[in-house]
């Protein structure tokens, strides 16, 4: 049996980050946290070996279903969340990099929900396809191939909106 508090201990805050990293709104990812340790509690019974990846990977399926909602009922970020003046060089970039960020997620929530959980796991999250693919249940080959797709996706998406100075090498 889990021990609960040491769970949400040692990973709730990797659970957190998670959620509010694809978020970026506070309500959101407090439900997205709970709905991953409700999900985990859930899955218990099996007692998977690591559960740090398990309630990663439960975390980023929550906040990608939420993106999803949002872009479906057109929610927009209230204005007491909006970044601080920054001291830049360039005033602008600033709102250029809120825009692509804006942009990212909206996209990231249009990819089917394997493929952005798979982009989000490893471009963010910094997992390996190994660890993706035992996490998702699928072959690494699979794995390797929804990353690609969903990179694929997103470059074409973002690429009418990345600057020169934006634009990847």
């Amino acid at each position: 049996m889990a021990d609960w508090a040491a769970l949400l201990a040692e990973h709730g805050p990797r659970v957190w980050r998670t959620a509010f990293r694809i978020l970026k709104h506070h309500a959101d990812a407090h439900d997205c946290y709970q709905d991953a340790f409700l999900a985990a509690w859930q899955i218990a019974p099996r007692d998977p070996a690591d559960w740090g990846r398990v309630l990663t990977c439960l975390a980023t399926r929550k906040a990608i279903d939420r993106l999803r909602a949002r872009a479906r009922s057109a929610w927009t970020e209230p204005l007491d969340l909006a970044p601080e003046p920054s001291t830049h060089n360039d005033p602008a970039q600033p709102v250029r990099l809120a825009e692509l960020i804006d942009r990212l997620r909206a996209s990231l929530a249009g990819l089917p929900g394997k493929q952005a959980e798979v982009v989000w796991l490893s471009c963010v999250e910094e997992l390996t396809h190994r660890e993706i693919a035992d996490q998702l249940g699928v072959p690494t080959g699979e794995v390797r191939v929804l990353l690609h797709r969903g990179r694929q996706r997103l470059r074409e998406h973002l690429a009418p909106h990345l600057t020169d100075t934006w634009r990847p090498s």
